[in-house]
């Protein structure tokens, strides 16, 4: 048989001569990285071939381009390369998906709620059936349930139903647990005075999922891991696209989202020591196009102008119709969306930081795959989406990589000799840079001289370090024989322009949203999600990442959409709270606004540098 075998995994795959390697690969479940998601973009899904049984197809013209020099070594593109024939593939270490490091943490502020889980438990006993007037089951438990709480409930599930003449008969008699005092969820036999909830943050990158006790609002687990979707780009138009190209595209991107999910909960309940069948109640946030995957709605018109979600207020499903792994008569609270590209994490994150009842003007950023953005106070909040893209997480960048073992996370260079000090991640040998260490590096080149205020490199440098590259000018911050994979990790001039774009549609959303606060002036700013946790405030400004307004205050928030989806579990005037700030809420769409083409050209600047060459 023309077998392919992938290694170092050891796995195989049928050579049919229609499947590229990527699309093997994603087939038995190889994490290979694809910031474009196979659409022969990034260039980042390089794989070697070590062995082949018969002739290779020849080298595409954007293979050639992107590889260079390595094609001598046997490495070919995975999304580009067709076999027709058995091959050994060796997937190299930066090309395959790390396990990345994965914010939990709080916001580290006094957080305001009263426990008010939407699910209660109450206790019976109810009689036996008499031999006069015999009446159901159902009818005997919904009878008692309304004698003595004076709750009317409608009919039973099937599910409660099947459950019932046992636990009606039990000697200890029996819990109910019943929803928003109308909707009965379960029933157990005895006296049941511990339930449980879980939040779930779903963010492009990364799930996170927090398992609590809803009798006393207790936190018992904590677990994360790697979105599954990443393996089909780290994009939501990537995403979004291979919707629409496959006629199961949005269900194979839900089932695994799903999964994935599943496995979390299963890992926080064995943690606590409780059955998933117990979580009665769940929560969740994410962006809009995550929302949208999760519930299985149709995307396609979320990359479409005018970009509208299917639907914006919150929702509740039961959590068989979403095959969620809580007790299945369980509900799912999907917090409310504002726009198109402004999700219900961010609106989970403003409730977290209150930030729509602080007295100090301020602007709240959330700058990941996605930027978006929040101006305001207690008096107005406006909000945007700005297009970013996902250089912030190592996207689109040539040694870019997410926060992971052997991730790069800061950098510093030598005023004279332009010596490079770097630290990674777990202290590892590097594999390359993180979003924070991208900014940390070009931060200090700006400072260093080595960056100049368009965006290029200073040729008049004499450093071994500043060379001409495959496709240009680049930097070397790693030697070879100082990094994992034996390759010199460098900045080029294209990561320059990539960073560049970004950040200047982050400037000009921020210069924008705070202009119409009127004469208002900015004071602080809130830096939220992992990006903004681990990035260097000062390197942020060196950058130009939003205007220097005099006397600014940093606050690094920590997770918000996670705080913000567990006080929506804990607390049910959180979700009333949610809806308000949707509503409240002005929503900019920055592309059609006036000013916002001549603020992304002023972004473009780094104005930092202007500064340092004049000093140094």
């Amino acid at each position: 048989m023309d077998l392919v075998v992938f290694h170092p995994s050891g796995k195989k795959a049928q050579a049919d001569g229609r499947q590229t390697l990527l699309q093997m690969a994603r087939a038995l479940d190889i994490p290979i990285q694809t910031s474009c998601g196979g659409r022969k973009k990034c260039g980042k899904c390089r794989v070697i071939i070590e062995a082949v049984e018969g002739p290779l197809p020849l080298l595409s013209h954007y293979e050639q381009k992107s590889l260079g020099d390595l094609t001598e070594q046997g490495f070919r593109l995975a999304c580009e390369t067709v076999l027709t024939c058995g091959a050994q593939i060796r997937i190299p270490e930066e090309s395959l998906i790390q396990e990345p490091v994965i914010l939990t943490a709080d916001t580290g502020q006094t957080i305001h709620f009263h426990l008010r889980p939407v699910v209660k438990p109450f206790y019976l006993e109810v009689p036996e059936p008499e031999l006069e007037g015999i009446t159901t089951d159902e009818d005997r438990l919904l009878e008692n349930l309304k004698k003595r709480y004076g709750l009317h409930i409608r009919a039973l599930d099937l599910q409660i139903l099947k459950k019932l003449p046992q636990t009606l008969r039990s000697e200890k008699g029996l819990t109910a647990f019943i929803r928003n005092k109308k909707e009965l969820l379960a029933i157990m036999p005895g006296k049941k005075e511990r339930w449980f909830g879980v939040a779930i943050d779903i963010g492009t990158t990364t799930l996170v999922t927090y398992l609590f006790d809803l009798h006393n609002g207790k936190r018992l687990a904590v677990r994360a891991g790697l979105n599954p979707q990443v393996a089909f780009g780290d994009d939501l138009i990537s995403r979004i696209s291979f919707c629409q190209t496959r006629p199961d595209g949005l269900e194979t991107l839900r089932t695994g989202l799903i999964h994935d999910l599943n496995r979390l909960i299963t890992e926080a309940s064995e943690e606590a020591g409780i059955d998933p069948q117990e979580i009665l109640e769940a929560t969740m946030v994410g962006n809009t196009a995550m929302h949208h995957f999760f519930a299985g709605l149709n995307p396609r018109y979320l990359a479409l102008a005018p970009f509208p979600p299917v639907i914006r207020t919150s929702m509740d499903i039961p959590a068989r119709d979403l095959e969620l792994g809580i007790n299945p008569a369980g509900n799912v609270h999907l917090l409310p969306l504002k726009a198109g590209f402004v999700g219900s994490d961010i609106i989970a994150g403003i409730m977290a930081c209150r930030l729509h009842k602080t007295d100090t003007p301020t602007l709240f950023m959330d700058l990941g795959t996605n930027g978006e953005i929040v101006a305001g106070w207690k008096k107005q909040l406006i909000c945007c989406s700005t297009a970013a893209g996902p250089a912030f997480e190592g996207g689109h960048i040539r040694w870019g990589m997410r926060a992971s073992a052997g991730a790069i996370d800061e950098v510093r260079i030598d005023p004279d000799t332009l010596q490079v000090t770097w630290k990674t991640i777990h202290n590892e040998k590097p594999l390359g840079l993180c979003g924070s260490g991208i900014i940390s590096a070009l931060a200090e080149m700006i400072r260093r001289g080595i960056i100049l205020a368009r965006g290029h490199f200073n040729k008049a440098l004499q450093n071994p370090r500043l060379r001409k590259g495959e496709n240009g000018l680049e930097f070397v911050l790693v030697w070879a024989k100082e990094t994992a994979q034996n390759r010199d990790i460098v900045l080029t001039q294209k990561d320059v322009a990539e960073v560049q774009l970004a950040k200047a549609a982050v400037f000009a959303g921020s210069v924008l949203l705070s202009e119409m606060l009127g004469d208002t002036t900015i004071k602080q700013i809130f830096l939220a999600g992992a990006f903004g946790n681990y990035v260097d405030p000062e390197d942020a400004q060196v950058l130009g990442l939003f205007p220097d307004w005099p006397s600014l205050d940093f606050k690094v928030m920590g997770n918000t959409a996670g705080q913000g989806a567990s006080l929506g579990l804990l607390d049910s005037g959180k979700r009333k709270e949610a809806e308000r700030i949707a509503r409240k809420m002005e929503y900019l769409e920055l592309a059609s606004h006036p000013r916002f083409q001549e603020m992304f050209v002023s972004g473009l600047i780094f104005r930092s540098a202007l500064d340092y060459k004049e000093s140094s």
